[in-house]
């Protein structure tokens, strides 16, 4: 059996994914997966979990102990989406970063539907709106990108300026120096 277990890095559910990577190249049983869980916790989650630890309730397996801790560590949807703004992105963007975020919410649910299309200029919403209930998020990000580079509009570089004619003295009066 290898006894390097993995890092932990900071997020509580990269590590069980890696841990239990671990306990299935070494083929451990559910007892002793449970044990190695509860040497292996970071130092940085005791405070969330020394119940679990030190008053393990009866019948735990390592399936309820994992479930627990991940329901003490998760934070709420729309809290991890709090600080997400559209800024200089563009709405797909913007969705490909909230479902990076979204973690145990359906990729097309109705919550992240919601909070994506409130995080949009009013004037896009506006425009978007007939189709709001009836489509996909990836259809009204798709819709939201091209409207919004609609209305950017052509640079102003692109637009042929009209030139100046500028007349000079001389060539007013037919003299040239």
């Amino acid at each position: 059996m290898s006894t390097i277990l993995p890092a932990f890095a900071g997020d509580v559910r990269v590590w069980f994914a890696q841990l239990e990577s671990h306990f299935l190249a070494n083929n451990l049983s559910e007892q002793t997966k449970l044990h190695i869980l509860f040497s292996a916790f970071p130092a940085s989650l005791t405070p969330v979990i020394k119940d679990l630890i030190t008053d393990t309730p009866i019948n735990s397996t390592y399936e309820s102990i994992k479930r627990e801790v991940l329901l003490r560590t998760s934070v709420s949807a729309e809290r991890r989406f709090h600080d997400e703004l559209l800024g200089d992105r563009m709405p797909t963007e913007l969705l490909r970063r909230m479902r990076e975020l979204a973690e145990d919410v359906a990729a097309d649910s109705a919550l992240i539907k919601q909070l994506f299309i409130s995080r949009l200029p009013s004037q896009v919403k506006a425009i978007l709106a007939p189709m709001v209930e009836k489509q996909s998020v990836d259809t009204i990000a798709a819709s939201a990108d091209r409207v919004m580079e609609f209305s950017r509009g052509p640079t102003t570089a692109a637009i042929p300026q009209p030139q100046a004619e500028v007349f000079t003295h001389a060539a007013a009066t037919g003299n040239a120096s």
